[in-house]
């Protein structure tokens, strides 16, 4: 049972979402698309966690999700568990073009299990989708790994927007509907009004940590 409490205010749906795996996966990258629409080539590598924010309307409620992209490197894990500690939702991503991040999944699995609520809904992302040519691991490996665990599971490209919106819809569709279970298997279908349209909404200035600066997405 989450602890998201469902009402039928106007208030929005709070949700924490808490996005983990190695560095150059392109986390940041996925938040970014959702957030802004948008894709950079060179990105920032995150220091410490980067805050982004979105509101989306799924069936008369307003989810705002509230992500927290954390540093994928190693001098920065210690900090994850304080991020994962009270997450609704945790992504735990990888890149199909590299098999050391797809192993890493279990190193991140292990810190999901020691920090997180055990509430927590986790989806495995396998990012990178359109570097076809240059896959790695397989759908079919990332999604065995995913049921083996319990886990939803679908492939993204942040770089063309494969799935990132189905993504968060599917994930929003559940903090409604806690009752929901099984594969994610790309089967939700983002509503019309939500392509190419994004609703932003920004949080006090004081909630947002600074940008950081390097290198990939």
């Amino acid at each position: 049972m989450s602890r998201i409490e469902l009402s039928e205010s106007d208030d929005p749906v709070r949700v924490k979402v808490v996005v983990v795996g190695d560095m150059c996966v392109g986390k940041t990258a996925i938040a970014l698309r959702f957030t802004k629409n948008a894709f950079e080539e060179k990105i920032a590598h995150t220091v410490g966690a980067s805050y982004y924010i979105r509101s989306m309307d799924i069936e008369d409620r307003t989810i705002l999700f509230q992500i927290w992209d954390t540093a994928g490197q190693e001098r920065f894990r210690s900090l994850v568990p304080m991020y994962l500690r009270d997450a609704d939702i945790a992504l735990l991503v990888y890149d199909i073009t590299s098999e050391e991040s797809f192993h890493s999944l279990e190193l991140w699995r292990t810190e999901l299990l020691a920090s997180a609520p055990s509430h927590v809904t986790t989806a495995v992302v396998g990012n990178k989708s359109d570097l076809g040519s240059k896959r790695k691991i397989e759908a079919t490996a990332g999604r065995a790994y995913a049921m083996k665990h319990r886990m939803l599971y679908t492939e993204t490209s942040a770089k063309l927007g494969t799935n990132v919106e189905e993504l968060f819809y599917d994930l929003g569709l559940r903090m409604a509907n806690p009752e929901l279970g099984g594969q994610m298997e790309n089967s939700i279908k983002v509503p019309e009004k939500y392509k190419n349209v994004i609703n932003v909404q920004i949080p006090p200035a004081d909630d947002i940590p600074p940008p950081q600066k390097s290198c990939c997405y």
